[in-house]
């Protein structure tokens, strides 16, 4: 129904992955480069995404805005029609994107000095977070099992108990890897937040994008009481590529939490939302589903081209993703160190992101946007395939 395979001149919309200045500052690449870095899809906006803002535009009034209940009732009715998870008016804060706000929820729920917990590897910001406002940084790793991840609850409970954490900020599904969490992980995690009262933090953001076959529990659903004492973080940014809206939003049921927060976000000074945001999500949440379940179906198959190409290379092990567009590769058998594979993705005229930056854990692994036309893809796995050969001529 929809031309997912139509590519976009994003370098026309300067879309920071495209930029040719990025390219060359940041990889060292021309301009023909093929970027595989940021978390962003590379598809055409949904058509009613589109008209909605062509509309909006069409006003001519770009003034101070306000939230009006058509937002709150999108948001109030994708949550329960999608995810089955109850909503109320009340509980929605609509903020100017999720690593900001992770900074406004250390703020307003630590002290400088407090513990603050993360599994790793884990997308950096979340450290960034923390240290940047003087928390302390622990981490968990997670258990790589046959080339999957698992939450070791051992480890998260004795951190709990020795480090005196205050906060878990917990990504689900996770990035990078794409992996869903299970009901019966979710409702162990929730049982230790409790247990050592440990305000949960749980990122949400990749769940729009989950693969047919995949059953994906929000964390509200996996215990009955964890809602009145954790923050949902929300957006539609990674399902409808919305980035530059600024259209991420917190659910918090539990009043005194809930208030904690807003007065942080006025001490921020936190007002008006961005312009396009609302009718851009109200779009997405009310007249977008239907592409969106192609979309998913669209990079679903994209993952499996990627499974299928690296199954080629005896070297790469791709670990099995349930959700998201993003392929995590463990490659610690095919290079000696980042450095050397940093040099065979720039030969390749390609850009990713080493795993080095997820704080801990994720050295030897490369991380790969996927959610593209299928013409970039293949051009991106060709370069990749080529530059293999010619690599291995030399060996």
């Amino acid at each position: 129904m929809y031309d997912l395979d139509k590519v976009i001149d994003r370098k026309q919309g300067n879309a920071r992955k495209w930029s040719n200045q990025v390219l060359k500052e940041k990889f060292g690449l021309a301009e023909d480069a093929i970027p595989m870095d940021l978390a962003d899809i590379d598809f055409e906006v949904a058509p009613a995404i589109q008209a909605a803002l062509m509309k909006r535009a069409s006003i001519g009034d770009y003034s101070y805005s306000y939230v009006p209940d058509e937002f709150y009732q999108a948001v109030i009715d994708w949550n329960q029609r999608r995810y089955d998870t109850h909503i109320e008016k009340e509980w929605i804060k609509l903020t100017f994107g999720t690593v900001s706000t992770l900074h406004y929820i250390v703020q307003a729920y630590t002290e400088k000095g407090d513990g603050v917990l993360i599994n790793t590897p884990a997308y950096d910001p979340f450290a960034e977070a923390v240290e940047h406002n003087e928390r302390k940084l622990f981490c968990s790793s997670l258990i790589n099992h046959d080339n999957r991840y698992y939450l070791d609850f051992e480890d998260v409970e004795r951190q709990m108990q020795e480090n005196k954490i205050k906060l878990f900020i917990f990504c689900s599904p996770q990035n990078p890897s794409g992996r869903i969490w299970t009901k019966d992980e979710l409702f162990r995690l929730a049982e230790l937040c409790l247990r050592y009262d440990v305000l949960l933090v749980c990122d949400e953001i990749h769940r729009d994008i989950v693969y047919k076959g995949q059953t994906f529990t929000s964390i509200w659903n996996a215990h009955p009481e964890i809602a009145q004492h954790s923050v949902l973080c929300l957006s539609p940014n990674k399902g409808f590529n919305l980035g530059g809206l600024k259209t991420s939003y917190v659910v918090i049921p539990n009043q005194q939490i809930r208030e904690t927060l807003l007065n942080q976000l006025q001490k921020n000074f936190i007002t008006s939302p961005h312009v396009f945001a609302v009718p851009a999500i109200v779009a997405a949440y009310n007249e977008s589903e239907a592409w969106l379940d192609e979309m998913i179906d669209y990079v679903a198959e994209n993952m499996q081209i990627v499974y299928d190409f690296f199954a080629e290379i005896p070297e790469a092990k791709v670990m099995p993703a349930e959700s998201s567009f993003l392929a995590w590769i463990d490659v610690r058998d095919w290079f000696n160190d980042e450095t050397d594979m940093q040099e065979f993705f720039r030969r390749a005229n390609l850009t990713m992101v080493v795993g080095s930056y997820f704080v801990q854990d994720g050295e030897g692994f490369v991380r790969l946007s996927i959610g593209m036309p299928r013409e970039l893809l293949l051009e991106a796995l060709g370069r990749i395939k080529k530059e293999y050969v010619r690599s291995m001529e030399y060996v």
